[in-house]
């Protein structure tokens, strides 16, 4: 199954907010959850 991100649009104006460095830290991290979702350690409950 594919996943798709959608910004909130008060997060993108966040996100464009951010510094390149952050930025690109959190890019990976989103690229990662995308392509694998269901992380034990993420978990809520």
């Amino acid at each position: 199954m594919t996943y798709e991100l959608e910004f909130d649009p008060r997060a993108l104006k966040e996100w464009h907010k951010l510094g390149d460095t952050v930025k690109a830290q959190l890019k990976k991290k989103l690229a990662d959850v995308l392509l694998n979702p269901r992380i034990d350690s993420a978990r809520l409950n």
